[in-house]
């Protein structure tokens, strides 16, 4: 697998010993995920098709829900609410576990509605699925033993925020692909939910690309306040091994939004290498700030923008009429590929490689005009960085509200032009999008477990190319003329 991944970012690891070639712990590597994932000889024909699952799913919890919930029907779920988590029965990893068929290489018709107009299985469309099915594994994983098997589900679960969706093989639109997952971590209401993806390859189901997907439980009655899940109950070794990830997935995503630029000032070090990015960029024959001077290949990051508008519809609304947030998270892809490609002006397309920190901050509301905006805010040798934001028109304030905000790598097979931020608002946008990308390395195996923390305070490696002359050592000399300068 790791070569694999080190041909993807085309790094040579015996330059780079602090990388490590072993990975910590990998979520598709381990006893529990072999017991349940059929054998490569199973027969395909037995799974269900994704379509069936999810309509079973919608059928059999949401279906009645669907024009809103009023009068009676409400004050009917409301009874059904557990009071506590303490008085639903434990669950286990293996109750949740499911898997589906996406038939896009024995169908020609759902092949179609895959197929990218550049070759290969669109992605935004699988992610899309992906987010659907992570809501199937939560309501599969709930038994509430106030209501039957039978009618509406008193909870309503909707998708909080996706994490690291690594891709790990190029998806092909001629192959049937499988989808499976099972929740990874319980609290009080909400879930981690593990989404594989593997795809049939002579024969065998290859894995091709994983997420974590943080799902929340609202009362269905009103949706506006949380409501309890099923306590999980972990016994085996393996169980408990992905418990502790997922506990630790919580808490790095806490510490994450503690030390957001937004919150806290960038360190010592990431101050000087914004100044030292700055200085790079001026003209010193004239001695003025105001006289910036872009390096050789590079483009200004203010000149790396793209954005387009989405008049919500009801087509797009989900199971409890707001807009659905797959679908939004497919327009921010669609939007953050397009950029990438008109930002790097290649003859051969970007790949996506990860996409990290996907958060829904505000419902979307039918007939919002939704406004997607992507720029690219940081870049590595052959590797790009892209942010999107969705974000609503407020039509009587006349502002936008963020309401979606994602970070989305891709890989192109030549050397990318530098980004170079000329504001102080996009030097931090360059230091976000350069801390998502080391994360982004560090799950995907590539950084040893809590290195990408160290080169963000180190700033010892991934530092802008152009300021870099490459010498045995690769050390920064300072002070040339008192003027901080790199060599």
């Amino acid at each position: 697998m790791f070569s694999m991944v080190a041909r993807k970012l085309s790094i040579s690891i015996k330059d780079k010993p602090w990388m490590m070639k072993s990975i910590q712990y990998n979520f598709w590597n381990n006893s529990f995920r072999n017991l349940l994932t059929p054998s490569a000889d199973s027969n395909t024909a037995a799974l269900k098709p994704f379509t069936v699952v999810l309509e079973e799913t919608q059928k059999q919890h949401i279906s009645k829900q669907n024009n809103g919930v009023k009068g009676q029907c409400r004050e009917f779920l409301s009874a059904l609410l557990p009071p506590s988590q303490e008085s639903l029965p434990p669950r286990t990893m293996e109750d949740s576990f499911i898997q589906a068929l996406i038939p896009i290489g024995s169908n020609p018709d759902v092949r179609l509605q895959y197929t990218s107009h550049i070759g290969g299985a669109r992605l935004g469309r699988l992610v899309q699925d992906m987010d659907n099915f992570a809501a199937v594994v939560v309501y599969k994983y709930i038994d509430n033993p106030l209501q039957g098997p039978e009618g509406p589900s008193s909870h309503a679960v909707v998708t909080a925020r996706m994490d690291h969706l690594h891709i790990r093989e190029d998806i092909k639109n001629d192959a049937d692909i499988k989808l499976v997952g099972h929740v990874s971590w319980v609290g009080s209401s909400s879930a981690e939910v593990g989404v594989g993806m593997e795809q049939m390859e002579e024969g065998v189901w290859k894995k091709v690309c994983e997420a974590k997907f943080v799902m929340v439980a609202r009362d269905a009655a009103t949706g506006t306040k949380s409501a309890p899940i099923n306590p999980l109950v972990v016994k085996s070794e393996d169980e408990k091994i992905l418990f502790k990830l997922g506990k630790e997935n919580i808490a790095s995503r806490a510490k994450a939004d503690q030390d957001s630029l937004f919150k806290e000032p960038p360190s010592t070090i990431e101050s000087n290498l914004i100044h030292t990015m700055f200085l790079s960029t001026v003209d010193h024959k004239v001695r003025s700030f105001a006289a910036r001077v872009k390096p050789e290949n590079s483009n200004w990051m203010t000149d790396s923008k793209l954005k387009s508008v989405m008049m919500c519809e009801p087509e797009h609304k989900n199971d409890y009429n707001k807009i659905f947030g797959g679908l939004i998270m497919e327009k921010c892809i669609d939007l953050a590929f397009t950029n990438t490609w008109v930002f790097t002006g290649a003859a051969q397309v970007p790949v996506c490689t990860h996409i990290d920190d996907v958060i829904f901050l505000k419902a979307v509301e039918i007939g919002d005009l939704l406004y997607f905006h992507s720029q690219v805010v940081f870049t590595h040798e052959t590797l790009v960085q892209a942010r999107v934001s969705a974000e609503v028109l407020d039509r009587e304030t006349k502002r936008l509200k963020l309401t979606s905000v994602l970070q989305v790598t891709f890989k192109l097979p030549s050397e990318v032009p530098h980004v170079i931020p000329q504001s102080y608002h996009e030097a931090m946008a360059y230091l976000t999008g350069r801390r998502h990308f080391l994360i982004g390395l560090e799950n995907e195996g590539l950084l040893a477990k809590g290195m990408a923390e160290k080169e963000m305070i180190e700033v010892s490696k991934y530092t802008p190319l152009w300021t870099l002359k490459k010498l045995d050592t690769e050390e920064q000399v300072f002070n040339k003329n008192n003027v901080l300068v790199l060599f």
